[in-house]
């Protein structure tokens, strides 16, 4: 099973993950890493090759981040350059819960990075619009 790493800004990802236990308990190899304003880059990257060492059981790391091209996402797109990291972490950014809830739910059958894409798009709608074609 491949392990999880939710990255970004401030303490979104902590908070996401907080969501995550509501809909499916305690979840196995999972790690949450918060970009703070006054945090030191090379930190932070040394504290995402941890975390990858943490939740990482043999089948590599989903790293969600939040933003493209936001630091979170540099950072550890940095990674990829080593061939230790290219074949083992995976990085999708625009995190959201849907997404993440699918992939918790489903990682042990492998789940698409289109498949978890999808789910990700298809969870941001405009909801009146809905509401009202229901009417």
């Amino acid at each position: 099973m491949k392990g999880i790493i939710l990255a970004s800004h401030g303490k979104l990802a902590d908070g996401l993950y907080d969501a995550l236990k509501m809909f499916s308990g305690d979840i196995e190899q999972i790690a949450t890493l918060s970009l703070k304003p006054e945090a030191d880059l090379k930190e932070f990257i040394d504290l995402l090759e941890e975390k990858i060492k943490l939740v990482d059981s043999g089948d590599g790391v989903t790293v969600f981040v939040d933003l493209l091209f936001g630091t979170p996402n540099n950072l550890s797109g940095k990674l990829l350059k080593d061939e230790l990291y290219q074949e083992k972490v995976d990085i999708i950014t625009g995190m959201n819960l849907p997404m993440v809830l699918e992939y918790t739910n489903s990682r042990t059958g492998s789940p698409s990075v289109d498949d978890i894409m999808s789910v990700g798009k298809e969870g941001i709608a405009y909801f009146n619009e809905i509401l009202k074609d229901r009417q």
